[in-house]
């Protein structure tokens, strides 16, 4: 080694910023939307009273604000769930990066696309709740 040449052992630090913005937004969202999935099912809860509840885990036929209420809150559930996956990943990841180990980007950024278009799903089912009824989906026994 030349006495002039100097060996900094610095990590990557744009995989490493890369992977922090990932790992915050994907905690955020999650967060989010855990807390909007309770706020659906406290409202409807609070609009329709206790019977609402039972209803709702017995029902003979979904109602219209039954059917919104269980698709959102189960694809909400779910997008949240591989958020916070995708944010503990990126805890890891960082991590390994600060050991020097290359970072898996592609892996996050798949996961956290998943997680988008989770999230996209449930909007658009939302909206064809919302517009068409439940008939569509045939959900009415």
């Amino acid at each position: 080694m030349d006495e002039w040449q100097v060996n900094l052992n610095i990590p990557d630090i744009g995989g490493m910023f890369t992977m922090g913005v990932t790992g915050i937004c994907s905690t955020l969202i999650g967060i989010a939307e855990i807390t909007y999935m309770m706020m659906i099912i406290t409202t409807a809860y609070e609009t329709n009273g206790k019977d609402w509840l039972l209803e709702l885990l017995c029902a003979e036929a979904y109602t219209q604000e039954i059917t919104y209420v269980l698709v959102s809150s189960v694809l909400l559930l779910v997008s949240a769930i591989v958020f916070l996956l995708t944010a503990s990943v990126t805890l890891i990841e960082l991590s390994m990066i600060r050991k020097g180990h290359s970072p898996h980007i592609k892996t996050v950024f798949a996961m956290f696309l998943l997680g988008l278009v989770l999230l996209s799903l449930t909007m658009v089912s939302t909206i064809i709740i919302k517009q068409y009824g439940v008939e569509m989906f045939g959900l009415i026994r």
